[in-house]
């Protein structure tokens, strides 16, 4: 987990969302891949994190305002 961490120091936020993701790190993940705009990997984390249709609504939006 400390890599995936140091790539998102370094903006490598996708292959840190990957490193995260594969470290059951979902909610940290989810961040990374909010920060890159991977909205299909967002969403792949919000499904692992069981969210609920607000939370992907509030998702949603998060994402089409960046």
């Amino acid at each position: 987990m400390a890599y995936g961490e140091d790539l998102l120091k370094n903006g490598r936020c996708r292959e840190a969302g990957l490193i995260l993701a594969r470290a059951a790190k979902c909610e940290r993940a989810l961040t990374a891949f909010e920060d890159c705009l991977e909205w299909r990997q967002a969403v792949m984390m919000a499904v692992q994190l069981c969210f609920s249709d607000l939370q992907f609504n509030q998702l949603a939006r998060r994402l089409a305002s960046k």
